[in-house]
């Protein structure tokens, strides 16, 4: 049931085998046996696509039901039972996953072995219902109205160079001198030629200032690399570099100009018992961000 209901979501053998964590030979087996079972063909496949029948889309729809209820079985027991079991599966945004949410994770499965845990960190949306993605760290201004949200952090961002570049160039004191500086930019699908920033120190909204620069990069690491090597001034996130400010290797620049307009949030999916697996990791989440909370 739970293949053909992945199948029929993904659209294709392959993509429902990898969200699944099979072969795409044990996905067609398991087709193979249902229709075998029915005595009923389920799909009509053909080189390039799979569609279900007629017969398939009706059975599809009560198996959905039948997991669902399944699913909620599962969930009051393991919710009754206070001690974390199962598979625990995690996106979080890339960086953000390797560097505040896999020493978590570390942390949990040192504590609780009995959960394995999978966890994808990718800059892609992911659509924690479909792809049966328990928990989601995002970072966000407004988390989705129909999950629950528990907010960890501010996703506060730091505008800063290295010394040597500051020395060099001079230290910026207001966002128009910008305009005047190397600006490290960071590329997604097409280069980000504006940054947010206050006009004024007291002003409450934030507006796009136009920036330039000769180095175009697309990973948040590269950035980083690039500003502790002295190329130019670059928008990154604190968690990133607060080692790099404590130890002076990079310096802030605009502070009192720079917003905080998002949020780091723990979202997973509401329903009347939540798991004792999502329940304690995301006590772990908050107490390792409150630690370690921006100032």
């Amino acid at each position: 049931m739970s293949v053909l209901v992945a199948i029929a979501h993904a659209g294709s053998l392959t993509a429902a085998a990898k969200q699944l964590g099979l072969t795409s030979s044990a996905v067609s087996k398991q087709v193979t046996r249902l229709e075998a079972r029915l005595g009923t063909r389920l799909l009509h496949r053909t080189t390039r696509r799979v569609q279900l029948t007629e017969a398939g889309a009706r059975y599809c729809e009560r198996a959905r039901v039948a997991l669902e209820v399944i699913e909620s079985i599962e969930r009051e027991f393991e919710a009754r039972e206070d001690m974390p079991r199962g598979t625990l599966r995690i996106t979080a945004p890339t960086v953000l996953g390797q560097v505040r949410v896999m020493p978590v994770i570390l942390t949990f499965q040192r504590r609780f072995p009995e959960v394995a845990v999978h966890a994808e960190f990718s800059d892609r949306q992911v659509d924690l219902l479909q792809e049966g993605v328990d928990l989601g760290v995002r970072i966000t201004a407004q988390p989705p109205a129909t999950f629950v949200a528990r907010r960890l952090d501010e996703d506060r961002r730091v505008f800063c160079a290295s010394p040597e570049y500051l020395k060099r160039r001079g230290q910026p004191r207001r966002p128009t001198e910008l305009a005047d500086h190397d600006c490290l930019i960071f590329v997604t699908g097409r280069p980000v030629d504006t940054w947010r920033l206050r006009a004024t120190q007291g002003a409450s909204h934030a507006t796009p200032v136009r920036i330039a620069g000769r180095v175009h990069l697309n990973n948040t690491l590269a950035l980083r690399q690039a500003a502790l090597g002295g190329l130019g001034i670059a928008d990154l996130p604190y968690y990133l570099v607060e080692e790099d400010l404590r130890a002076g290797r990079l310096e802030s620049v605009l502070e009192p100009f720079v917003p905080v307009e998002r949020h780091v949030y723990a979202i997973y999916a509401p329903a009347p018992y939540v798991p004792a697996k999502v329940r304690h990791f995301v006590q772990a989440l908050e107490e390792a961000f409150g630690r370690r909370r921006a100032p």
